[in-house]
């Protein structure tokens, strides 16, 4: 059985979050519509939906509309506006448009009779609504009791088609709605703004619309492209522009936005702004959209922003080269395990999650057998940019004090990384100095912290007219524990 719905949404804008109007608000509902149905169109003040499809995939009309009540809501809510949105339904588009427009004008469940639905609910009768009065036609059957003919010649035949299309005797057919591959929308300034932060305002309304086409395609946005227009009278260029990229799709964009209002508290505008322009250059499909889309409820959502989101506004707000991460690296020298990077070039591998964890060179582990995985246990928390020659007592280092050895040594190569004084020795031999080994070891100092030191022995040939240096044991501080 055919079923339509019709949705009127009534918007109440919160002060000095002016976002939207009632126009965007029918278009965005009308967006998110296109989540459920492909078949929706704007007729009026409502957006109509025909479902017959969709009610199978969705498990009934009663949990359709639950998760369509849902997404508004969130959607809504994330918009800080308050809104309240009405609905009815019926077995043609003008039925369910009639029971909504009765429902909005007594504020009460409409009748159950399509006859009986009053005729200011039609919208083709509405320029006769006068005449049809005086004629004794107040409802939809009291028109279908008059004769088609004089209706056509009186009224028109749009009154009749209109009536026909309410019946279901013909189908169903509008201009319906199609979201496009790329999001790119522009509006008009309500002034000329002569500073960047100030642009925010009308960035929201367009990210508004954005997260309205991101729910209505189910995807996630990761980058976006904002463009603002310069005033033509001005010996500058035409616009400028900054992009915003997240490490994560979101449907949600109050990260993407406080990202956005950090960039333009950066720039400086050489002329004043007339019009924006926003547009979308990346987005993924999400797996689960509906799961992404309840998150937009703040009963929903966690308190505070992730790790990921806190790296994104420190980087927009100080600068990709201010905020580093570190990646590891397949090295055995200390100093080289690791690089620091632009903590947004990273941010996409930290977003994977980690990947589960396999033993190195463990392939084909016979049942019940326990990989052998390398201990990193020996490795301490920081390295010093050079390591600290310590002072001796005896055979034995010092630092702030005595030092008590807890584990070690861990024997390592050092070509290439020797300290300065290390390397004072080669000027004893012109030949190639051989790598050097390192033996590492985990020392406690008098006030309890861990130390990470090292014993080297340069044993060296001596130059034909000199005699034999005796082999030196020296001892360097390179690093701490937490």
């Amino acid at each position: 059985m055919p079923c339509w719905i019709a949705l009127h949404t009534s918007i109440t804008i919160e002060p000095d979050a002016g976002r939207m109007d009632e126009a965007d608000a029918q278009r965005a509902v009308a967006s998110m519509a296109l989540g459920f149905t492909p078949r929706v169109a704007l007729l009026d003040e409502a957006v109509l939906m025909d479902v017959t499809g969709s009610l199978r995939l969705f498990g009934g009309l009663v949990r359709l509309m639950a998760q369509l009540e849902q997404r508004l809501l969130g959607f809504f809510q994330s918009n800080q506006c308050l809104a309240h949105v009405q609905r009815a339904q019926g077995a043609t588009s003008l039925i369910a448009l009639g029971r909504l427009r009765m429902k909005a004008g007594q504020g009460a469940a409409p009748r159950q009779r399509v006859a009986e639905l009053p005729m200011h609910t039609l919208s083709a009768a509405r320029p006769h609504l006068g005449v049809l009065e005086r004629t004794g036609c107040r409802n939809w059957d009291d028109l279908l009791r008059l004769p088609r003919d004089g209706v056509a010649r009186r009224f028109g035949a749009q009154l009749l088609e209109a009536l026909d299309r309410a019946r279901g005797t013909v189908a169903d057919e509008y201009p319906w709605q199609v979201l496009p591959e790329h999001f790119e929308e522009k509006i008009e300034l309500d002034a000329l703004v002569t500073h960047a932060p100030a642009l925010m305002a009308g960035a929201e309304r367009l990210l508004a619309r954005l997260q309205a086409w991101l729910l209505g395609r189910q995807s996630g946005l990761s980058a976006l492209r904002l463009t603002w227009h310069l005033d033509k009278r001005r010996d500058v260029p035409p616009s400028g522009e900054t992009e915003v990229r997240t490490a994560q799709p979101a449907q949600d964009l109050r990260h993407v936005a406080r990202l956005l209002a950090e960039q333009l508290a950066q720039h400086k505008l050489p002329a004043p702004v007339h019009s924006l322009s926003l547009r979308s250059l990346v987005t993924e499909p999400l797996a689960d959209a509906a799961a992404a889309t309840a998150s937009l409820l703040m009963t929903e959502r966690k308190q505070g922003d992730s790790a990921i989101e806190l790296i994104e506004r420190l980087s927009a707000r100080l600068g990709e080269a201010q905020v580093l991460a570190w990646q590891p690296r397949a090295e055995h020298r200390p100093e080289q395990m690791q690089r620091w990077v632009p903590a947004q070039h990273a941010l996409k591998s930290i977003a994977g999650g980690p990947r589960p964890a396999r033993a190195r060179g463990q392939k084909g582990l016979k049942p019940g057998a326990s990989p052998v995985i390398r201990s990193d246990a020996l490795y301490p928390s920081w390295l010093l940019p050079e390591p600290i020659r310590l002072a001796l007592s005896g055979n034995s280092p010092v630092y702030q004090g005595r030092l008590q050895r807890l584990a070690g040594p861990q024997r390592l190569e050092a070509t290439g990384w020797l300290a300065p004084s290390e390397g004072a020795y080669r000027a004893h031999d012109e030949r190639q100095v051989p790598p050097t080994m390192r033996d590492y070891y985990i020392y406690r100092s008098a006030q309890g912290s861990l130390l990470w030191i090292y014993s080297v022995r340069l044993a060296l040939a001596a130059a034909p007219t000199r005699p034999a240096l005796p082999q030196r044991h020296d001892w360097y501080l390179h690093g701490f524990f937490a």
